[in-house]
């Protein structure tokens, strides 16, 4: 039995049968042409062989994906044109599915994995479209004029191993490069931006968070998330570089070294790489190869040291097998500061080699990850990294500063835009630290939104992992997943993306994935956080995994833990309790609840504030905790009006009072409050002297939710005022955790689309 390495292409006919029954004959005959007409020549000019048809689905080998891809390109588009100006019911439309595996050859015939594989993965693929293995994939990333598109790790029928998945369409011009993904659009367009519409379509460099779609691993409840047992995939952990230079300010160059040798090592598809925080708990200490392959799980170690003089620059660094304590590779490489990418290069290019894996080039990685060439903005972009570490508030003026000073070197340094961004969205609603960067809580998002438009046009992994938070807490789990994705892409190595993924997976109704990425942020930094139990936490309540739920939750310490970690946890942990009958430690977990908010708002515990902090798509996730919190005894509404509940409007009643119309008010302190909403949702707020601003309106359950560009997301109800009269603007009240606004009907909307000026 022979077996051989070879790139399987198959193609399917989208909706054979149905055709058939309206013309059985016409469609074979239209199917036998195509064969003739387009499969045959065009696998014959991309040295391929047809092996084989198989009722409506055709099998092809190729020496080559290059080759494969070329085929399924020049296929569909003849498809496309031979399709044009016909009848929907007299297309032939084709799937095709391309894999890179081993296969079994008997005679002129080819199956197996391989050939299984690809098979599956035809079926992923939309009439006309074209998906690709992640094997297949690795070895055509760079193809010029092609995108592509991460669909993610997939589970496939009778396939033991989950498989990467992408997508492949032919690029279709200017309006279709990297930068213009709807992930941001989707947020952009509530605020009145234009944003072309299209697909998300990726140009990135061969990766692969592979290890991810593995058997689901199940972390211990009691918070040692940790994997750390080394396995005997390739992998390795990029110690922090030494500074040995004079210049002891310059330490931050050493810290720059070891995260973008991180970043980039982490693109090499087969080779996991221990996250930067993982790595940095060992800096100033002495390696000790054994305790470090114990304590992260990996089995080779590259530690350095950078000296720059000047404009002089050496690097020195080794590869250590942690296995046998040898060194595999040691080696000196110098030149100047202008030539600081060439010797990442050459460091990366020998670390590759003594691993004999490929390597994806750095100043090409560079580019597509929102990089820059320019030496001097990366200077200025290393510098900020370290500054935006700190956690005192001129560390973040600092950083902030010398981000835009990068940018003004290269306006196209997307990476430092979307730093810069982050910086913003750390500071927000922490008062000390926006002042410090001169702003107020009203001007802070609207300025990380028009960052994020400029690091957009070079989209890095920092770009698609704040907007997946952003699109998280705007109640877009869809996209938050699909923006998360496109970061793990570019950086496989940053936990903190695989966090935002789980967290959007959790609230789409997918706690098994999202416990599955949380596995995998603990194999790149097992050191466990409190927001990663958190986020187990709310997976294992998904799940129904309620005594799990409730141990790790319970392991976030209450004094010193994180605050967002320690308030959202304990509505879940309230929840948990309650539902398994542990009645006499809900009053405490509630107590907990009520001091930790009062050290930050006026806000108490209730169902209403529950809902807005866990934006489930669907409402059976949602209604899980509110019962457990009504068992609790949590009341459903703030400011003691549970005895109201008689005159809360229903969700439907909500909908058809607000939307299409215009209300107008009186906050609860006094001012002027009006609201315009289309039929679609958009609503122009004005209150007070605030600036106006355009907010998205969602209707979950019985409360209004609401997406603000200033305020954030929260959820209210709507209660009438038997009381109330239009002449006084009283015959409703919106009650939000926060705060509360009588208000009256006074007319229709203007239209189905509200726009106004970001801040």
């Amino acid at each position: 039995m022979e077996r051989r390495l070879a790139a399987v292409l198959i193609a399917d006919v989208v909706g054979y049968s149905r055709l058939s029954q309206i013309n059985e004959e016409e469609t074979r005959r239209r199917f036998g042409a195509d064969l003739k007409e387009i499969f045959e020549p065009l696998i014959e000019a991309n040295q391929g062989r047809l092996i084989k048809t198989m009722g409506d689905g055709i099998l092809a080998e190729f020496g080559s994906v290059v080759r494969a891809l070329a085929s399924a390109l020049a296929i569909q588009e003849a498809e496309a044109e031979r399709n044009a100006g016909l009848a929907p019911d007299r297309r032939l439309e084709f799937r095709i599915g391309i894999n890179l595996g081993d296969v079994i050859v008997e005679d002129d015939d080819i199956h197996g994995t391989g050939v299984n594989i690809a098979a599956r993965l035809q079926v992923l693929a939309p009439p006309g479209g074209i998906v690709l293995s992640g094997t297949a994939y690795d070895h055509v990333a760079q193809t010029p004029g092609v995108h592509f598109q991460n669909l993610g790790t997939k589970v496939l029928k009778n396939i033991a191993d989950p498989v990467r998945a992408y997508a492949a369409v032919r690029d279709a011009g200017a309006e279709n490069v990297a930068a213009r993904s709807p992930v941001l659009g989707s947020i952009a367009v509530r605020r009145g931006w234009a944003v072309p519409a299209g697909i998300l379509v990726l140009v990135l460099c061969a990766v692969g968070y592979w290890w991810a779609g593995s058997s689901p691993q199940t972390a211990e409840p009691a918070g040692n998330v940790a994997v750390a047992a080394t396995s005997a995939e390739p992998s390795l952990v990029v110690l922090p570089f030494d500074n040995i230079g004079d210049d002891k300010d310059q330490a931050y160059l050493a810290d720059g070294m070891t995260e973008d040798l991180t970043t980039e090592l982490a693109r090499i598809p087969g080779l996991l790489v221990a996250s930067r925080n993982a790595a940095f708990t060992y800096k100033g200490q002495p390696t000790r190869p054994a305790e470090i392959a114990r304590d992260l799980g990996v089995i080779y170690i590259l530690e350095g040291s950078v000296r720059r003089v000047g404009d002089d620059m050496r690097i020195n660094a080794q590869l250590i097998d942690a296995r046998s304590g040898g060194h595999l590779w040691a080696e000196r490489f110098d030149g100047s500061w202008a030539e600081v990418f060439a010797l990442q290069d050459d460091v990366l290019a020998n670390v590759s080699s003594a691993l004999k894996l490929r390597l994806v080039p750095t100043a090409q990685a560079m580019e597509q990850a929102g990089g820059t060439d320019d030496s001097a903005a990366y200077d200025l972009y290393l510098q900020g990294q370290d500054r935006a570490r700190g956690e005192q508030p001129k560390d973040f003026a600092d950083a902030a500063a010398l981000f835009r000073r990068a940018l003004a070197v290269d306006p196209d340094f997307g990476r430092a835009a979307a730093e810069l961004a982050f910086v913003y969205w750390n500071a927000w609603n922490v008062p000390e630290r926006e002042m410090a960067l001169r702003l107020s809580n009203e001007e802070m998002l609207p300025e990380i939104y028009r960052l994020l438009a400029d690091a957009e046009r070079h989209p890095s992994a920092a770009f698609y992992q704040l907007t997946a938070e952003l699109l998280t807490q705007a109640r877009d789990s869809e996209g938050a997943i699909r923006a998360a994705e496109s970061a793990i892409a570019i950086d496989p190595s940053d936990p903190y993306t695989y966090h935002a993924l789980s967290m959007a997976l959790s609230f789409a109704g997918r706690p098994v994935d999202a416990e599955r990425f949380l596995v995998a942020a603990s194999r790149l930094e097992p050191a466990p956080s409190d927001w990663r139990r958190y986020l187990f936490g709310l997976a294992y309540f998904g799940q129904g995994r309620l005594d799990d739920a409730r141990a790790i939750l319970l392991d976030i310490d209450d004094e010193t833990g994180e605050y967002w970690s320690r308030l959202l946890r304990l509505p879940l942990l309230i929840a948990a309790t309650a539902e398994l009958g542990h009645a006499g430690e809900t009053d405490r977990y509630k107590q907990m609840m009520q001091a930790t908010l009062s050290s930050k708002s006026e806000a108490t515990p209730s169902l209403l504030l529950a809902q807005g902090f866990y934006p489930y798509r669907q409402s059976a996730d949602r209604e899980r905790v509110m019962a457990g919190l009504r068992k609790a005894g949590v009341p459903e509404l703030p400011f003691d009006i549970d005895d109201r509940l008689g005159d809360r409007l229903t969700g439907a009643e909500i909908r058809e009072l607000l939307f299409g119309h215009t209300i107008r008010g009186v906050t609860s302190d006094g001012q002027i409050y009006e609201r315009e909403t289309g039929h679609d949702g958009q609503a122009l707020v004005r209150i007070g002297s605030h600036p106006e601003e355009v907010v998205t309106t969602a209707i979950d359950g019985d409360a209004v939710c609401v997406w603000s560009y200033i305020w954030g997301d929260m959820c209210g109800a709507v209660l009438r005022n038997p009381d109330g009269a239009p002449e006084t603007f009283d015959e409703y009240e919106l009650v939000f955790p926060y705060s509360r606004r009588a208000f009256s009907v006074v007319e229709e909307a203007s239209g189905d689309t509200l726009t106004a000026a970001p801040g």
